[in-house]
C-alpha cells in the first residue's frame, strides 16, 4: 500500500515511496538498466507528485500519471 503522509490544502492525498521501493520497482521492470548509478542520488523519500521533476533530473522512466495508474492497480513502487 502507498505511504500516505497527509493531505495537501487541495484535499489531494500526498503519496510517497521510499528510495528502496522505487529502486526495487525499477530493477524489476527494467533489469537490463544499471540503476546502481542513481541509487545514491535519489532522495530517501520520493513524493509521487514530484515524479516528473525527478524523472527529468535522473532519467527515470514513466510519467507521474502512469505511476498513479500502476499504484491503483497495486503494481507500482508501493507494492515493493
Amino acid at each position: 500500500m502507498n505511504e500516505v503522509l497527509g493531505s495537501s490544502n487541495t484535499g489531494r492525498v500526498m503519496v510517497c515511496y521510499t528510495r528502496q521501493q522505487v529502486l526495487s520497482f525499477l530493477k524489476d521492470k527494467m533489469p537490463h538498466v544499471d540503476w546502481h548509478l542513481i541509487e545514491t542520488e535519489l532522495p530517501p523519500i520520493i513524493w509521487r507528485s514530484r515524479w516528473e521533476k525527478l524523472a527529468a533530473q535522473y532519467g527515470l522512466p514513466y510519467s507521474r500519471r502512469y505511476m498513479q495508474n500502476l499504484d491503483s492497480q497495486g503494481c507500482g513502487p508501493s507494492a515493493y
